[in-house]
């Protein structure tokens, strides 16, 4: 149990549970469909240990979609021309690809798996039949909708369908998207209006944050170095080619040789502890194994479009203000390798197994300290004593002595607390109502509107229980505690305390001499 991510879709869904309407009842800053999606787990699993088994269905998902795109890229490639296991890569894809991240709600690995479902029917689809493209087509929005990055999916399976059968299919495929579009707008505008809407989901990013997600972070250096370095060898390529009366094929060497040394350095990093890092210079082997592959070998866009729509999807999972690595699909990009250069490395593919059991043994060790928890070893007292929806969770002494506190609190308080800023799922554990319109009271989660936030929590009738953890700058906070919650900076400087325990701060209502922003 950590008190950031784990609890941040479920405090949405918890919401929907009782029925809140998106961006009208509360702010959320993205698509709606994996708050949708997460809602009809927690509708229907058992509340004893509930939360215990979103975890395992969620792991069963995830392992869904490494399946359904090892599969497909099987479908359309044949792996065992290759002389790859497909059962062995999907080990590694779903060893590789979780690390030590507890299975939680999240939008990108829900993204993902829709994804992967529209890639599988579209391997499958050999003529273009209304309904499957309409079920692809769906698949592919709703993917779209589960975080903004993703807007790209359905323009790569535009793109896919065109190549892979011709003009006409990709205009009807085009009115299936624009249908499924309408529905959502729809949808949107029968909660909430349409400026609420864009007000909540747009602003938070910019262009300069896509910039260095998307691009600055798979090149390594800054910008004017790398065109520097492109320009100098362009034209170190072109003298060559002159001075030695070359045509351009001559380099093909090249690119296969910098596809190879690049994934290399990969996999010897992982052997480090530094897979995330090592996801993007994998994506970057792949991106010149497709130059290779394309440029050189075979010239045939609707062969290596698949795997163009791999690569984009890739990408568009390392687009994130936080995580971002494209290492959650380690599959895809593993397998357009493969696919790529793996003809030229069937005399190695002996080694094959060498080189992926201890890697998935690295990747696995990850899991000796889960995410921003304590290690395995330490994690011996049961949630469930805090709340049945958490049987079967255990975590570390600090963790059960806090989520214990906090019970206690909401027990002599009453039913109108705040957490600040983090432990978003408080209010689902315990089976309230929020009183805020969002849970976790970060700078990204308000939409802009902390004044709101702190006039609503002003009101004398609400208790605020302020983490001491947040004054000690806990891990993945940045040094300037306002720059992560203005909110709670300002509760913890102009709110009245009235209580504390050993983890929490309680606080009530404006001091006297105090005024709201």
């Amino acid at each position: 149990m950590e008190n950031f991510d784990t609890g941040y879709i479920p405090s949405f869904s918890w919401r929907i549970i009782n029925g809140q309407s998106v961006y009208e009842d509360f702010i959320y800053k993205g698509p709606p469909v994996t708050l949708y999606f997460n809602a009809i787990f927690m509708y229907v699993l058992p509340e004893t240990g509930q939360f215990f088994w979103i975890r395992i269905t969620n792991y069963l998902l995830f392992a869904s979609q490494v399946y359904l795109i090892v599969s497909a890229v099987d479908n359309l490639y044949d792996f065992s021309k290759f002389k790859v296991s497909k059962w062995g890569l999907m080990i590694v894809g779903f060893v590789v690809s979780l690390l030590n991240f507890s299975p939680y709600p999240w939008p990108t690995t829900d993204g993902l798996l829709f994804a992967a479902m529209a890639f599988w029917l579209v391997s499958k689809t050999d003529e273009p039949k209304f309904f499957r493209l309409f079920a692809v087509a769906f698949l592919a929005v709703l993917c779209a909708l589960t975080k903004q990055s993703f807007y790209l999916v359905p323009l790569l399976f535009l793109f896919w369908i065109f190549m892979k059968f011709n003009l006409k299919t990709a205009f009807v495929f085009t009115i299936q998207l624009l249908f499924f579009v309408a529905l959502y707008l729809g949808f949107i505008l029968s909660m909430t209006s349409f400026d609420k809407f864009i007000q909540q989901t747009t602003g938070e990013t910019h262009v300069m944050d896509l910039f260095h997600a998307g691009i600055q972070n798979y090149i390594f250096m800054p910008v004017i170095w790398f065109l520097g370095l492109v320009l100098s060898f362009g034209l170190a390529v072109l003298i060559y080619l002159k001075v030695k009366k070359q045509k351009p094929t001559a380099i093909v060497p090249l690119f296969k040789w910098m596809a190879y040394i690049i994934f290399s350095i990969a996999v010897a990093l992982c052997f480090v502890k530094q897979i995330e890092l090592a996801s993007r210079l994998a994506f970057v082997a792949a991106f010149f194994a497709l130059i290779y592959s394309y440029g050189f070998k075979n010239k045939n866009i609707p062969l290596i479009a698949p795997i163009i729509v791999l690569l984009g999807i890739a990408w568009s999972c390392s687009i994130s203000l936080g995580y971002q690595f494209p290492i959650f699909f380690a599959t895809g990009i593993v397998s357009c390798f493969l696919v790529l250069v793996g003809k030229d490395l069937k005399s190695f593919s002996k080694y094959y197994f060498w080189i992926a059991f201890p890697v998935c043994l690295t990747a696995f060790s990850y899991n000796y300290r889960p995410y921003r928890e304590a290690s395995i070893p330490n994690l011996n007292y049961s949630l469930e004593t805090v709340s049945p929806k958490l049987q079967y969770i255990k975590t570390s002494k600090s963790n059960f002595e806090k989520y214990t506190e906090l019970k206690q609190l909401i027990a002599k308080y009453g039913e109108n607390f705040i957490v600040a800023p983090n432990i978003p799922m408080a209010n689902y554990i315990f089976n309230q109502q929020s009183e805020l319109p969002a849970d976790w009271l970060i700078e990204t989660e308000v939409a802009r509107s902390q004044k709101m936030f702190i006039s609503l929590a002003a009101d004398k009738k609400n208790y605020i229980f302020l983490e001491k953890s947040f004054l000690n700058r806990e891990e993945f906070m940045p040094a300037e505690r306002e720059k992560f919650s203005s909110i709670t900076e300002f509760i913890y400087e102009n709110f009245n305390c009235i209580a504390q325990t050993k983890h929490f701060l309680v606080y009530n209502a404006l001091k006297n001499n105090e005024t709201l922003p």
